[in-house]
């Protein structure tokens, strides 16, 4: 468009006009300033192959050839040699509902990992508050063998801490496990009466299991039916929990395993966290390791294709052997699933656990009898 400007007193008119309204002085014509084209958006990364830059105009990933989707789709937490997470969409879900917590330090891992219930309204939403308020609530978490505050033989210390019992080993953990899940239920019943008012007839809920590692002191703690599991050196896995299921219900009470684990009803929760969940009793244990292992904790989304101990492991024991790292195991992990079918969100933590070694006397400094 061709606008006259007044170069007297700066006035702009529209085109056509040959003397300035304002001044009365002739006009000159210009062109009217454009502004300079914006540049293209940077292309995306593919959430599911790892491909920078590699996402087109129609949400396609050029490299893998899948559909980008969400950032939360492929989720990744690296804590080097202390511990890895990966939580995945899987093939047939077309969001994940799955979400993780992972926080690592000197001899310390705190991991959470929630689970949505599909059948409930915004279970991802569910999932995601519950991993946030019980994994900052496990940060507080005290290492069983650090000496508690007064220690040091202070007197005005010591005092404030009359009648208070020292947590015995790994004990003191699985208390702060089950604070940390009491949190989380606290945090999904919320959500009932926040947000969407569809949250009110059908309330956000989901499972959760969760551990404080430090050192060889373990606590852990599960509301539903994901899993944890204790690696060895050598052997089986051990299930570590027991899902809160029908399928688990029955079997308790005599049925044959294989029958119950084939009924329509064998992955029906009987405890969840959700504001029509009921008092939440989390299920807490704890152990001091004996010997090194590692921590596995999954979603459904993994054991269903690995429901025997003893297969699970040595899937596992496959993937850490052949693996160069912790997250590389576990991306192995939700590898194996999605090769299986993919038939929902995976999501696999692992934490190894290492005993403390025996001191050996120092020669120069053993005093003789």
């Amino acid at each position: 468009m061709i606008v006259t400007e007044c170069t007297s007193c700066d006035e702009e008119r529209a085109g056509g006009a040959s003397f300035c309204e304002a001044c009365g002085r002739k006009l000159a014509e210009t062109s009217e300033p454009t502004s300079e084209p914006e540049p293209p958006a940077a292309k995306k990364d593919c959430a599911r192959c790892g491909a920078a830059g590699s996402v087109g105009d129609d949400g396609y990933c050029e490299e893998c050839g899948m559909m980008a989707g969400r950032s939360r789709d492929h989720l990744e937490a690296d804590g080097g040699p202390s511990g890895a997470a990966v939580s995945d969409r899987g093939r047939r879900h077309h969001r994940n509902e799955d979400a993780m917590w992972l926080a690592v330090g000197v001899e310390a891992a705190d991991v959470v990992v929630c689970d949505g219930v599909s059948a409930s309204f915004d279970p991802d939403a569910a999932s995601d508050i519950a991993v946030r308020a019980a994994g900052e609530l496990l940060a507080g978490a005290r290492h069983p063998d650090e000496p508690l505050p007064g220690d040091d033989g202070n007197p005005d210390q010591t005092a404030e801490l009359e009648g208070l019992e020292r947590p015995l080993g790994a004990l003191g953990l699985a208390g702060a496990v089950s604070h940390a899940i009491a949190g989380a239920a606290a945090a999904v019943a919320s959500l009932a009466h926040t947000g969407d008012p569809r949250r009110a007839a059908a309330n956000p809920a989901c499972t959760i299991i969760a551990a404080a590692v430090r050192g060889p002191h373990v606590g852990y703690g599960w509301v539903g039916d994901s899993r944890i599991y204790w690696l060895g050196p050598d052997g089986p896995a051990q299930q570590l929990t027991e899902d809160d299921s029908w399928a688990a219900h029955v079997i308790s009470l005599g049925v044959d395993p294989v029958t119950a684990m084939n009924d329509p009803k064998a992955h029906a929760i009987t405890a969840w966290l959700g504001a029509d969940a009921g008092p939440v009793a989390p299920r807490v244990r704890s152990f001091t390791a004996a010997e090194p292992g590692h921590l596995v904790l999954c979603s459904d989304g993994l054991w269903n294709y690995l429901p025997d101990a003893a297969e699970f492991g040595s899937v596992v024991r496959d993937c850490l052997d052949t693996a160069n790292s912790l997250l590389g195991a576990t991306r192995a992990l939700v590898a194996y699933a999605n090769a299986a079918g993919g038939g929902d969100n995976i999501t696999v933590a692992l934490i190894p656990v290492r005993p403390v070694e025996p001191k050996t006397p120092d020669p120069e400094t053993t005093e003789l009898p």
